[in-house]
């Protein structure tokens, strides 16, 4: 009885505490399911049960079982098997495939990563169109780098400005 009595109150302190910070938060369930999350951008925490896609904007996190797919974030994309699709990504991605069709800033962590430029990339092989900033991987292609391919590692030629 002790316990889930401070259980309760220990849950009750914490949702008090982080009031201000909590926001938002929707869920998608398949490519434009519900139509709700389509054009709809959000301050919180968007869940992929099991797939995630808007073309809005997220401010926090998309959390996904298999596909994150909301084109302009600001914050965390994290795909527990799957993918991760952005145009636009501020922040970091982490899944077995990371895309970010333009801007990168942040990081990339997965199998394969993709982004159109900047950013930093780990994992197995990473590539850039433009210029990334530091990749560390197995295969590393940057095709405005430093060098256009490395292995293991490779850096941006912003690095040496």
């Amino acid at each position: 009885m002790k316990k889930s009595k401070l259980f309760t109150v220990a849950a009750a302190l914490l949702l008090f505490a982080f009031q201000p910070v909590m926001a938002e938060v929707d869920c998608g369930f398949w490519f434009d399911v519900p139509e709700s999350i389509t054009n709809s951008d959000i301050e919180g925490v968007r869940f992929g049960l099991p797939f995630s896609a808007s073309n809005a904007k997220v401010d926090g996190a998309e959390l996904s079982l298999f596909y994150s797919g909301t084109h302009y974030v600001e914050g965390i994309k994290f795909t527990l098997i799957g993918v991760n699709y952005s145009e636009t990504l501020h922040g970091a991605e982490l899944a077995l495939l990371n895309m970010t069709k333009r801007d990168l800033s942040g990081l990339q962590w997965g199998f394969i990563n993709h982004s159109g430029a900047d950013g930093i990339q780990i994992g197995f092989v990473n590539n850039c169109d433009n210029d990334a900033l530091f990749q560390l991987g197995l295969l590393n292609i940057n095709k405005n780098g430093w060098l256009p391919v490395m292995i293991f590692f490779n850096f941006g030629s912003k690095l040496f400005d």
